[in-house]
């Protein structure tokens, strides 16, 4: 069970976590259609390659309609596009509607680059799928940027505008 070695990543380096299970969210009108409420600043995440073969996770607050273009001129890569489900299992381990940062454990080789929205460091709690979507891990801001730091993936913290 992939969460299981995930978790035990967050003891090794003394972070605290609180899972909540709950049906399959494939994606955040899941969210809202089964009234799923977890406090916190819950998560939209796409992952993305550019005309280069390049790969993105950019992860951003789950209300916020992402327009790629702003997002690219903002990175300064171009022609960001979706990546194909082949892609994210291959790099991440990963099947769509299952996307998260924590998936980034598995790109052992750094192949993704890693884009946090910044708007997620003024909350108490970030919410994210620990490897499945059938739950929700929640962590401190501070927690989850020490945690990418120990799996080599540190983000590129930018602001990231709502259409």
């Amino acid at each position: 069970m992939p969460h299981l070695r995930l978790y035990s990543r967050f003891q090794d380096h003394g972070i605290n976590f609180v899972e909540l299970a709950h049906p399959p969210l494939f994606s955040v009108g899941d969210e809202i259609e089964l009234g799923v409420v977890i406090p916190g600043a819950n998560s939209k995440n796409l992952f993305l390659k550019d005309k280069k073969n390049n790969f993105f996770l950019v992860s951003v607050l789950n209300h916020k309609r992402v327009d790629l273009k702003a997002v690219s001129k903002l990175y300064g890569k171009g022609g960001l596009s979706f990546a194909s489900a082949e892609y994210l299992k291959a790099h991440l381990d990963l099947t769509p509607g299952s996307v998260t940062p924590y998936g980034l454990l598995n790109d052992t080789e750094n192949k993704v680059t890693f884009i946090l929205d910044e708007d997620f460091l003024g909350h108490v709690l970030i919410n994210f799928h620990p490897l499945r979507n059938d739950m929700t891990v929640s962590v401190a801001p501070n927690d989850f940027l020490t945690f990418c730091t120990h799996i080599n993936h540190t983000p590129s913290i930018i602001h990231i505008p709502e259409l």
